[in-house]
């Protein structure tokens, strides 16, 4: 795969984020996500917890800006 890299300085550590994450997965799990199988369903769960920590860290900064606001 081949693609020009973007010169957007935000979208590049982004994309660094992302490759070093794929790299540590592949370290802790042993397969790529591309390799990865399971159940439709077990995917499904797994996206729901995801996001459920997603909107508590949401809260949390929510809640620490609304304190500095005061």
């Amino acid at each position: 795969m081949s693609f020009k890299l973007t010169e957007d300085k935000i979208v590049a550590a982004i994309i660094k984020r992302a490759n070093d994450r794929a790299n540590e997965g592949i370290v802790t799990y042993g397969d790529t996500m591309d390799d990865a199988t399971k159940p439709t369903v077990d995917w499904i769960k797994d996206t729901q917890e995801e996001l459920w920590d997603a909107i508590v860290y949401l809260e949390k900064v929510r809640q620490i800006l609304s304190e500095q606001d005061l």
